[in-house]
């Protein structure tokens, strides 16, 4: 039974949490006579808050410590608070960003928790856990420990910062069962950022620290050897040092096990020729980058201490994608100083131009600790009292259009985000001025007509679309009502074997052209040449693996004229991009 319980509350179960691993590993390496005293619970934000107390509590901690996130930290609050209750003698502690900086005024609304760690935990924890076993803490034994804040009887005391922490001395804290999981695992090679982005917390703390190559090396083996499906680098800039940067890369590019994908938050302006050659090199799907231009208003660039020659990052982004090996992931964020509506939309259409595979657009989020939190009422930020303390308005922009926004949001993230629609969006953006503005327009449709508040399967995405050019863009000059339907048919084919028959994918020429589409796959000349794959193998097999559909025009054709076609799509050959591999063979006309 443990005695000390590190316990994370995640935002999703493929998530896992670095932090308390990395705390329980360094514990027991420190202790190892107590080590099987010392463990970790790891629940989600989607369990119900008396699950998660029933659970620990049937584990009987001496000691409970929390890892407080934006996402969890009220659920934290609420489960500290019962859980004293039921078990009164139970230490509890926290730590982590969301209560490192205001610490005082955690343990002052929280009388059930004893003290609190603040910022980086491995050296205070490995100081704090003699005197967490023996449950007690005379406060003249934690005045020695700098980087807590605890009571000391009615008072509240605030021990000096720890210092940095050793990243040579951070154990790599996954177990083999963990690798295994088949869920995201996090990595950090540094610590620290060179950058003072004023709506972020690595604003507060002062240069970087760099693990050694030699044991990134021997930590990035253990989950390439585990193929593990995606490790994401947790490091705020990675790239702030090309010499780091690079040799990780291209010790990954050596000892790529063809599966594994490494992500990666880069600042995309540091690249420079001799990465970039190199990184056209990588495999498809082995690098991910997520690059945040925020904003491109120069203005607001200029507040939040983030400058950016857009210029030149277009071509940077434009030369990663030249290589079509790596996904780019390009965040914006709404609600930033000088950011009006307006100014959001051509922030907007600079960033979708560039063409990533994700555009993330988030909501400023007022983090304690940050320069934007110092300033919010120099700017007129006005947040939600709670976690995770979004912007509701500024001086520049009002609760209104902060929502629509959001509904925006959600329409880019399910018709572009999910690269199922890319051929249909394409021929629709056309009918408007910019590409904002037909987001806009779909948005606004699906809030007039309720879908927002429906759940719905894959398919009747598909159909909300064709509606939405029905009832707000007929008579439409880039694309008829027809044409979109078998542009629509194409996208869902690219991802799946249409099963479920929407009207806006109810059309069909197989009927018309079956004897064609049976001699293709019988002919063994076609299957050598189009799918080679698949040679020897019965017909009637290869037409189950794959998929063939008839279509009046080739889907890929922006002209759109009419040519009658067999498309094959190939569900066991797919792109980087997760789109099954297709084919194009013409048919003759029937009469």
């Amino acid at each position: 039974m443990a005695k000390l319980l590190l316990t994370a509350i995640n935002a999703k179960y493929i998530h896992t949490n670095p932090a308390v691993r990395g705390l329980c590993v360094r514990l027991q390496q420190s202790y190892p006579q107590w080590a099987n005293e010392i463990g970790i619970a790891e629940y989600t934000i989607n369990q119900r808050t008396d699950e998660i107390l029933a659970q620990l509590y049937r584990q009987r901690p001496a000691v409970l410590g929390f890892s407080c996130y934006l996402w969890n930290v009220s659920m934290v609050r609420e489960i500290c608070t019962e859980y004293k209750k039921a078990a009164p003698d139970t230490i509890l502690f926290l730590g982590g960003p969301e209560v490192s900086y205001d610490a005082s005024q955690q343990l002052e609304k929280l009388p059930e928790v004893s003290l609190i760690v603040c910022g980086e935990g491995e050296a205070t924890l490995e100081a704090l856990y003699p005197l967490l076993r023996q449950g007690q803490l005379p406060p003249e034994a934690l005045a020695k420990i700098p980087g807590i804040v605890y009571r000391d009887g009615e008072e509240i005391r605030v021990n000096p910062p720890a210092s940095p922490v050793d990243l040579s001395r951070v154990p790599f804290s996954y177990t083999d069962e963990e690798l295994q999981s088949g869920r995201i695992l996090y990595y950090e090679s540094t610590r620290g950022c060179p950058f003072q982005c004023q709506y972020c917390l690595s604003s507060a703390e002062k240069g970087v620290r760099y693990r050694p190559l030699d044991q990134v090396y021997q930590d990035l083996d253990r989950f390439l050897a585990a193929k593990v499906p995606q490790v994401k680098l947790v490091d705020r800039t990675f790239n702030c040092s090309k010499t780091h940067a690079l040799s990780i890369w291209k010790y990954l590019h050596h000892h790529d096990n063809g599966v594994t994908n490494f992500h990666f938050e880069i600042a995309a302006e540091l690249l420079d020729e001799e990465t970039l050659d190199f990184l056209s090199t990588v495999r498809p799907g082995l690098f991910q980058f997520e690059i945040g231009v925020q904003s491109t208003n120069p203005q607001t660039l200029e507040a939040i201490r983030r400058p950016a020659d857009l210029e030149h990052l277009r071509r940077i982004v434009d030369t990663i994608h030249r290589g079509k090996n790596i996904h780019q992931h390009l965040d914006l964020i709404a609600g930033l100083p000088y950011e009006d509506f307006d100014s959001f939309r051509r922030s907007f259409n600079d960033v979708y131009a560039m063409a990533p595979q994700q555009l993330q657009l988030g909501f400023l989020k007022l983090l304690k600790g940050t320069g934007l939190y110092r300033d919010a009422q120099k700017y007129g930020i006005v947040v939600r009292e709670h976690a995770p303390y979004e912007v509701l308005f500024t001086r520049w922009i009002d609760f209104g259009e902060l929502l629509l926004l959001k509904d925006v949001a959600e329409m880019v993230e399910i018709y572009y985000n999910s690269g199922r629609f890319s051929t249909s969006i394409a021929r629709l953006l056309p009918a408007f001025e910019t590409p904002f503005d037909f987001y806009r327009a779909l948005a606004e449709y699906w809030r007039e007509k309720g879908f927002f508040s429906v759940n719905h399967r894959n398919e009747q995405y598909y159909e909300l679309l064709w509606r939405f050019h029905q009832d707000r863009m007929e008579p439409c000059k880039t694309i008829s009502s027809e044409q979109l339907k078998w542009i629509l048919k194409y996208d869902l084919c690219l991802h799946q074997k249409p099963k479920r028959v929407e009207e806006a994918v109810a059309v069909d020429l197989y009927p018309q052209y079956r004897e064609q589409v049976n001699g293709f796959f019988r002919d063994p000349q076609n299957i050598r040449d189009f799918l080679p794959d698949y040679q020897g193998m019965d017909p009637h097999q290869i037409q189950r693996i794959c998929h063939g559909e008839v279509f009046p025009f080739h889907p890929d054709d922006p002209s759109m004229l009419p040519q009658t076609g067999l498309m094959v799509f190939d569900y066991h050959r797919r792109g980087w991009s997760g789109k099954a591999q297709s084919l194009w063979y013409p048919l003759l006309a029937v009469q």
